[in-house]
């Protein structure tokens, strides 16, 4: 019995060493003042102690916070995400550094607040449940297409949406988000070519004053073109304005409508 008790003194011991260790390695990383490192200690230890929470221990939860400062949060934004990136992680299966650079560049693609990690976490899950498709495939995704997406004007739950509909055609993970992001690059024509096809489709991208009327809209638009043509000119159409590239992803979005 005192070699079990002596035991769980060392394990004890060791277990505050990792944690202290963790802890300076978030400071190393993000830069921390004294002061904020108390109130991350003290995130940290309520992490671990969650019973929402399983298998977390304080150490995970520091660890997330680093691989979060890591992905450009500051030190209050690591601690409102933190709680997000474990329930990520236990959702998907993967480790806790995997899910902080998930997360870290939804929140960054998208402009939102580290209190809104649970609600990436949430939207992946949901999609998961929802379609055919691993919570890692849409994390692939967005992460090949949120940049862009944002730029259109996409939100985290609609470029989400946009891979579900890919997911149920079967095309998940990067490969689902290499086609968006080329489909959403190609929505404002370039070529002559292009500009003549959306034309004769009757597909307007620009308002009066020349302003993208966005990606709603343009959706709107292309639903409405594409439902009174047959399959043949649908494809002739939408290879023409998009390339063969992403004319996969052009007919699944566009021709499911917004």
């Amino acid at each position: 019995a005192a070699g079990g008790f002596g035991a769980a003194i060392i394990g004890a011991v060791k277990a505050a060493g990792n944690f202290e260790q963790s802890l300076n390695v978030f400071q190393s990383v993000s830069k921390a003042t004294a002061g904020q490192m108390k109130s991350v200690s003290d995130q940290a230890k309520r992490l671990g102690a969650d019973m929402t929470l399983p298998a977390t221990s304080a150490k995970d939860a520091a660890d997330a916070m680093t691989e979060l400062a890591k992905g450009g949060l500051s030190v209050t934004q690591t601690m409102d995400a933190a709680r997000g990136v474990l329930q990520l992680s236990a959702a998907a299966t993967i480790d806790n550094a995997t899910a902080a650079t998930v997360v870290a560049r939804a929140l960054n693609a998208f402009g939102l607040a580290g209190s809104q990690a649970s609600r990436v976490a949430d939207v992946l899950a949901n999609a998961a449940n929802s379609v055919t498709g691993e919570i890692s495939d849409f994390a692939l995704g967005l992460q090949q297409s949120s940049a862009v997406a944002k730029l259109t004007g996409l939100t985290l739950n609609e470029t989400t949406a946009a891979l579900m509909s890919l997911a149920k055609a079967g095309i998940v993970g990067s490969d689902a988000g290499t086609s968006l992001k080329t489909m959403l690059q190609a929505l404002i024509p370039t070529t002559d070519r292009q500009k003549k096809s959306m034309r004769e489709l009757g597909v307007d991208v620009f308002d009066a004053s020349g302003k993208f009327v966005g990606i709603q809209s343009t959706i709107g638009q292309y639903s409405n073109a594409l439902k009174d043509l047959s399959k043949e000119q649908q494809i002739t159409a939408l290879k023409t304005i998009f390339g063969s590239d992403a004319i996969r992803a052009a007919a699944i979005v566009l021709g499911q409508g917004s």
